[in-house]
């Protein structure tokens, strides 16, 4: 396990006797790989006067439902017994949350928790990594196929014809490159558009059955099929990556989206003061660059276009072990955005490209002032505008935006409370009618990357309505998809190229 040490906060107190018990110290003992590693109460950090300890870590879990909320436990666990709506348990690295109800079924006692932030379970103390953690041993989390895996994102209308030639992407906000539009004249641009998980979704339905979830395991890949996507999620030696294949036999979209890394590491170093963060650092190395390849075909044109939101299931866990009691973890997580602008039936279209980046990127906080730090060593080693091919007789055109998220803190699948740093890329890539302009090829092509970064948590808004859908049943408050400090954003680079420069295509 990584060497760590620990930056000593000032005068900080225990909540007395009442601790955990577990003896499984191993952040891979696979009781803590399944479920978590327990914590353990200590002296120089003070927790919240409700946080309850439950003794026995994994060991003391019979299982988890697939969205983290719900754990049956072993009733005669240490402190279950102290359990009760209201206070917050905290039994492993992922089994921690506000208790919503605890009723005894059959042999084991059911849990339901709702996500808390970091301060909400930890009052006083401070905690660093004396040496970089490094990404290279994953746990993969999968929480199967819930209900926010997929989502539609509002329906755009496609164009209605042209030749590929528009205006450029608009300095707030940006649009389709080729002047793709989408309804009532709001634009949607690679570089500059709705951020990934904060799009207006549509009314989310009832969520369906919650079974267990799946077996946590070492593995640096997994896969989902839920519904017509199959979501592939990679991490992370060389990199982090998203693999889609959307199939729902009238349109087609495949594609991956890589963040290329090199031995990538993780440090951080925080303090928290009266339930309060009062500073942090936190930053990843090991940055090569950006990888993109996508695909799309229609059968039905303009009748109905792709606009979806997808949320890769598996989050990828590297434990630090404990600092100061607490197990604190650095996760990976991904999300997407995918949208198709087909003008006309039996169309295709089909962009990659790849830039380098280098360096390490994150962010440094000091009440109240915030310093972000970027990648640089920015530059194209494939161009997207020449790689896009395609086939149609109406104007086609399409958009992947992709957000790789690390974060460091303590919490379940899709909800880690703590810091966090992410990197956003979006591509959108047309071609102009091939019935219109035989003899010019209208391209164009767009890309956007932005730096993001804060504190508490950040999760997609379709997870937090889909939470909600649930929580609301416990007349409990609804959670918001982003803590109160931070998802600040840096603009990397935002670029569009349309080629040919003829005055058919600009315009």
């Amino acid at each position: 396990m990584t060497a760590l040490t620990v930056l000593l906060s000032g005068v900080v107190a225990c909540q007395g006797g009442n601790g955990g018990d577990s003896a499984v110290v191993d952040p891979y003992d696979p009781a803590a790989v399944r479920y978590g590693l327990a914590p353990r109460p200590h002296p120089d950090v003070t927790y919240q006067p409700d946080v309850v300890f439950v003794g026995g870590g994994g060991n003391a879990v019979r299982s988890v439902t697939d969205d983290g909320l719900t754990w049956r436990i072993d009733p005669d666990a240490k402190h279950a017994g102290d359990l009760a709506p209201g206070r917050v348990m905290f039994l492993t690295s992922r089994a921690v949350g506000r208790v919503l109800e605890a009723r005894r079924d059959g042999g084991d006692l059911a849990v339901t928790i709702a996500p808390v932030e970091l301060t909400e379970v930890i009052r006083d103390g401070s905690f660093r990594t004396d040496a970089p953690v490094p990404l290279d041993r994953p746990i993969a989390y999968s929480a199967g196929t819930p209900a926010w895996t997929v989502a539609d994102l509002p329906p755009e209308p496609t164009p209605s014809g042209g030749t590929g030639g528009g205006a450029p992407i608009a300095e707030t906000g940006g649009a389709l490159p080729s002047g793709l539009a989408t309804g009532g004249g709001e634009r949607v641009g690679p570089g500059g558009g709705a951020p990934v998980g904060r799009a207006r979704l549509v009314p989310v339905g009832a969520p369906a059955p919650r079974p267990p979830a799946p077996p946590a395991r070492l593995s640096g890949s997994e896969t989902a099929q839920t519904g017509d996507a199959r979501l592939t999620a990679e991490c992370c030696r060389d990199g982090v990556a998203a693999r889609f294949d959307y199939d729902d036999s009238e349109i087609r979209m495949s594609g991956s989206v890589s963040l290329l890394m090199d031995r990538p590491r993780g440090t951080f170093d925080f303090a928290i003061s009266g339930a309060t963060i009062t500073r942090a650092e936190f930053s990843i190395t090991g940055g090569a660059g950006l990888r993109v390849a996508v695909k799309a075909a229609t059968k039905v044109g303009n009748t109905r276009n792709l606009s979806k939101s997808l949320v890769l299931p598996t989050a990828f866990d590297f434990p630090v072990g404990t600092i100061l009691g607490v197990p604190f973890s650095v996760r990976v997580s991904q999300s997407l955005e995918i949208k198709t602008a087909f003008s006309a039936k039996d169309g295709y279209l089909e962009a990659g490209g790849e830039y380098s980046l280098s360096g390490a990127f994150g962010y440094g906080y000091h009440r109240p002032y915030w310093g972000p730090v970027s990648p640089g060593g920015f530059g194209v080693r494939k161009s997207l505008t020449n790689s896009i091919t395609g086939v149609s007789v109406g104007v086609s055109g399409l958009v992947v935006s992709y957000d790789v998220k690390f974060s460091v803190g303590i919490g379940v699948v899709g909800f880690h409370a703590g810091l966090y740093v992410a990197l956003r890329a979006s591509v959108g890539a047309s071609l102009g009618s091939g019935a219109g302009a035989p003899l010019l090829a209208c391209r164009g092509a767009g890309f956007g990357l932005t730096l993001r970064y804060g504190l508490d948590y950040s999760i997609p808004k379709v997870v937090a309505d889909v939470l909600n859908f649930f929580l609301r049943t416990f007349n409990t408050k609804p959670i918001k998809h982003r803590g109160e400090l931070g998802d600040e954003h840096v603009v990397l680079r935002r670029s569009e190229t349309v080629p040919p420069d003829a005055p058919l295509c600009v315009g």
